[in-house]
């Protein structure tokens, strides 16, 4: 009997090294991309932002080391799609976008939507053809919602990022703009003599779109990589880690 409790537990150790060291020569260092977007990421946050400590915990927990470059959005779509580089961090689903890279499966659910000034006098609409009138602005590349992406009859002005969407909107230059509500509101505190106050998001929102990684197809491994942060994603919610990091940062 004792001999058999041994033999299992020299066993167990024996599974227990081959698996670490099966990570070990798996794991490898994933090169990511993404855009300045806070208050969830950006170059100038605290910890390059809490989406990133969540995507860079998960996929610790597969053996894998991730950084982040922050770039200009179109940039890191095509660095990644001809696969300069793994990963773009912080990107919606479309059916156009899955034919070119990988998804993961979504880790974090933003709400976006119209902004307009409150005394425009439009705080709500019942369908698309209502905002026909309107100068709305866009980012350059963005995906919003498929409707309203489709919607030709729209008048949409485009900008090359949504700090300069913000401007046009208080110079006036646009009637409304597409945004994350959440973006909005903090780009918003550091603008001096403006405040929530001024602005309403027009409701219902366009979409609660949830954030996911893309992963070049043209990376070999892709399947893997994916599978091991997805596989991270599930183990950081399941043991509380995942509802730590967003309540030390805030959220």
């Amino acid at each position: 009997m004792k001999k058999n409790r041994y033999m299992n537990f020299i066993l167990l150790v024996f599974v227990f090294i081959i698996h670490h060291i099966w990570i070990i020569v798996e794991a490898r260092e994933i090169k990511m991309l993404s855009v300045d977007w806070a208050p969830y990421y950006g170059s100038e946050m605290q910890d390059d932002g809490f989406i990133t400590v969540i995507v860079k915990t998960a996929f610790q927990r597969s053996g894998h080391n991730a950084t982040v470059n922050f770039v200009p959005w179109e940039r890191a779509l095509h660095y990644v799609e001809n696969g300069k580089y793994d990963i773009v961090m912080g990107a919606y689903y479309t059916k156009e976008r899955s034919k070119k890279y990988l998804y993961s499966d979504p880790f974090y659910d933003i709400d976006v939507g119209l902004v307009g000034y409150k005394s425009l006098g439009v705080t709500q609409y019942s369908k698309l053809e209502d905002l026909k009138q309107y100068r709305i602005g866009v980012s350059r590349g963005w995906a919003n919602s498929e409707e309203f992406d489709a919607a030709d009859f729209l008048i949409k002005e485009q900008a090359t990022n949504q700090i300069l969407n913000i401007r046009k909107l208080i110079n006036n230059r646009v009637n409304m703009i597409v945004i994350a509500f959440g973006i909005f509101q903090y780009e918003l505190s550091s603008i001096k003599n403006h405040s929530m106050d001024d602005f309403v998001l027009i409701q219902p929102p366009l979409s609660k779109n949830a954030l996911h990684l893309m992963m070049s197809l043209k990376k070999p491994d892709h399947m893997k990589v994916i599978k091991d942060f997805n596989h991270g994603l599930e183990e950081i919610k399941k043991d509380g880690t995942y509802d730590k990091i967003l309540k030390k940062y805030g959220f």
